[in-house]
């Protein structure tokens, strides 16, 4: 993004309100000039004779209608018009919010768009706080529409001559001036529109202001809203009574930078982190089994078979239906484009594929949580989890990624993610950490068919390159977050290190490194989920949007993840038989309760240092509070707070499952329950949404999918601990 500036070379438009006569010539001269479509429009019985209802693809520029009551005016009423279109901000949150730069400012003020740069992702439209960026919903190919400032109209050439005389100079500049003019200032025949620089627009407003008191109440919107705007108004009632809404002075990229700029420094410290805690627990480890030889639990690791069970059972031919109506489902939103297999809109531009990515995340932490309890912390007596907890994570995290293509509008755009650096932008961010993360994941998984089928060679080069492709993937992603060579030399070192110190030495190393990297990416993608949201303050229920969203984030997941372990392999030892390893599932039980633990607590003192309890248990949203604090936190932490409980199956059960519901229910409530959802500018008539059948059929099938080859993988392959060698209590 350009460096925001307010300037003598930031293009300005000024709205007059008090001059608008309603007559909507500028709401004609920008679809003329944007060459946009018609819209068949139904008057709203609240809106009186504005139409249409608000912005959309087709209508970029839209004249609001305002009745005010006045005893003193005729009919008791006054009447005001105003224009409603982008604000143009000095740091706009959609460039932010933007992962490859599709939109972005402008040097001279306006914020552009770039179809051929965008994916499709329609983070913008979350972001903007006024509602402005709209989707094409009945395209197949559906493209962002907004207000560009006419931007392009200064690309026109300039004639030569007129009637084959040549133009004088004064012409050829007064020519400029107008064709470089937004359309819809050109248009306005009643002067309620004025262009120019920041400086001398604002100057021109307070004088307005000053010469009229009487006039105009003393506040020039957009001199300071959101950062500043360089669309600013005037008006002789307050804003907020002609729909105008509250978004502060803080520029809302500020909410998110501070957490995203320290994503590459904490890569480097988390990995250096990590790599001191292995060593201490490491030497730990071996001086326990050398006091301690007939351990079992710390000198030895449990032996791992393919499960000996029918694959075609009647459970799977239910998943096998599923995962074809999720085929089906999935051909039919290419076929029908975004618009016409969901039914997303403006008002929830994210539907239920966001909140199933965002809740599969959530519980996959499993996969990273295990294997750095397991490696770094060095609780080799959970080494038989291992296994299973990484490939779930594995289907999961490649699942997640179907999700996101089938909910992009462009993906076939996404080689941008590649191509583009936005200064800041959480969804690149987490684009980028959970691809590598994906890629980590693998190789974590790799030994495994190369043990079963004997690979000896591929195992070979596993145990000699896996340590030099984590260092150069952890340095490409810290270079493509800073774009900052100190960092990705520090990154480079710290990590190349690491793969140096804990290489292979044996036949069957342990896969430190990777461990390492994948806390570290994950803590980083887990974390910057919340970021998402911190550009949503205004839209966000303050009992969830927080500052510290990332962490909060970050801390949930950890509980989740080791609540669905406890979860996933207790239905495996009741669904094939197989004595449940409680020792075990009662040490991750005590992890999950810290977890749980340290999460409530975090997220309870937040909101009292926000001081956000007094009004937190009111209304719809306390109710949606009040249940979450009591299903995820409470009964859960009471469930396994004594080891003696844990021991019991049916408790653990309970426990781990309410934890990991109590997360996954937040991860709804950030999404869609607590949003204040406003629908398109001016934000006065939202849609409501239900996902449409082929949604949940893409989102069924894909868990299916995951089941299915999840139970496919562990019949195939050495998954899971050999039967005899588990150990029921």
């Amino acid at each position: 993004m350009t460096e925001p500036a307010g300037g003598i070379h930031t293009k300005t438009t000024l709205v007059d309100i008090t001059k608008c006569i309603g007559c909507r010539a500028c709401q004609v001269a920008c679809k003329h000039w944007n060459e946009g479509e018609g819209e068949a429009t139904e008057l709203e019985y609240n809106l009186g004779f504005q139409n249409p209802a608000t912005l959309s693809a087709k209508t970029l520029t839209l004249i609001t209608f305002h009745e005010l009551p006045n005893e003193q005016a005729q009919g008791g009423l006054n009447y005001l018009f105003t224009m409603r279109r982008c604000l143009h901000c000095l740091e706009p949150a959609c460039t932010s919010a933007c992962p490859t730069t599709a939109l972005a400012r402008m040097a001279d003020g306006p914020v552009g768009y770039d179809a051929d740069k965008c994916i499709g992702c329609r983070y913008c439209v979350w972001a903007c706080p006024w509602g402005v960026p709209t989707p094409e919903w009945d395209s197949l190919t559906p493209k962002i529409k907004k207000c560009t400032h006419c931007a392009d109209r200064e690309d026109q050439p300039v004639p030569l001559e007129r009637n084959s005389v040549p133009l004088t100079a004064d012409e050829t500049d007064r020519y400029k001036k107008s064709i470089t003019t937004p359309a819809c200032v050109k248009a306005c025949p009643a002067d309620a529109l004025t262009f120019g620089d920041r400086d001398s627009i604002l100057q021109d407003a307070h004088a307005r202001i000053a010469a009229h008191p009487d006039k105009y109440v003393d506040h020039i919107y957009g001199e300071k809203e959101a950062g500043g705007t360089t669309v600013v108004y005037l008006s002789s009632v307050p804003f907020e009574k002609i729909g105008f809404p509250d978004v502060g002075t803080k520029p809302y990229p500020g909410f998110s930078r501070t957490a995203l700029h320290a994503v590459p420094p904490a890569v480097i410290a988390v990995g250096a982190m990590l790599g001191g805690v292995y060593s201490f627990m490491k030497r730990r480890t071996v001086a326990l089994i050398a006091a301690a030889e007939n351990n079992s639990a710390l000198a030895s690791k449990p032996k791992f078979a393919p499960l000996d069970a029918p694959l075609l059972t009647p459970f799977n031919w239910g998943l096998l239906a599923l995962m074809a109506f999720g085929v089906i489902s999935l051909i039919t939103r290419f076929v029908l484009g975004l618009g016409g297999s969901t039914h997303l809109s403006n008002t929830y531009p994210w539907g239920l594929w966001i909140v199933f990515d965002l809740v599969w995340i959530a519980v996959a932490a499993g996969a990273f949580a295990t294997a750095g309890i397991i490696y770094v912390f060095q609780r080799k007596d959970l080494y038989s989890l291992g296994r299973s907890a990484v490939l779930m994570g594995l289907l999961s995290y490649s699942f997640v990624t179907v999700t996101l293509i089938a909910d992009l509008g462009l993906p076939w755009n996404s080689y941008q993610l590649a191509l583009q650096s936005p200064e800041q932008s959480a969804m690149f961010e987490v684009s980028w950490c959970v691809g590598l993360y994906v890629t980590i994941l693998l190789l974590e998984f790799l030994p495994v068919p190369f043990e079963r089928w004997g690979l000896a060679r591929a195992m070979a080069i596993w145990q000699k390159w896996s340590g030099a492709y984590v260092a150069g993937a952890v340095t490409l992603f810290v270079f493509l977050l800073s774009r900052n060579y100190v960092y990705a030399a520090l990154a480079a070192v710290v990590f190349s290190a690491l793969a140096w110190l804990f290489r292979a030495k044996d036949k069957k190393p342990e896969p430190i490194i990777l461990a390492i990297a994948a806390v570290t990416l994950s803590t980083m993608h887990q974390s910057s989920l919340g970021s998402l949201f911190l550009l949503m303050p205004d839209k966000l229920a303050p009992q969830w949007w927080s500052p510290v969203m990332p962490i909060s984030f970050f801390l949930s997941s950890i509980a989740a993840g080791t609540g669905l372990v406890i979860v996933i392999e207790m239905w495996i030892a009741r669904g094939w038989n197989r004595p449940t390893p409680m020792r075990q599932l009662a040490a991750m039980g005590q992890i999950t309760f810290w977890s749980l633990l340290v999460y409530a607590i975090f997220r309870l003192a937040d909101m009292g240092v926000r001081g956000q309890f007094a009004g937190a248990f009111g209304g719809t949203m306390g109710a949606l509070f009040i249940a979450e604090l009591v299903v995820g936190f409470v009964i859960p932490l009471a469930l396994l707070a004594r080891q003696s409980s844990r021991m019991l199956p049916r408790t653990l059960f309970l426990g781990a499952s309410l934890t990991t519901a109590g997360v996954v229910f937040n991860r709804i409530n950030v999404v869609y329950f607590a949003m204040h959802v406003k629908g398109a500018m001016p934000q006065v008539a939202p849609e409501h949404y239900a996902p449409s059948i082929f949604e949940w059929g893409i989102s069924v099938g894909l868990i299916a999918t995951t089941i299915f080859l999840f139970g496919l993988g562990v019949r195939l392959m050495p998954v899971l601990p050999a039967k005899e060698t588990i150990q029921g209590d």
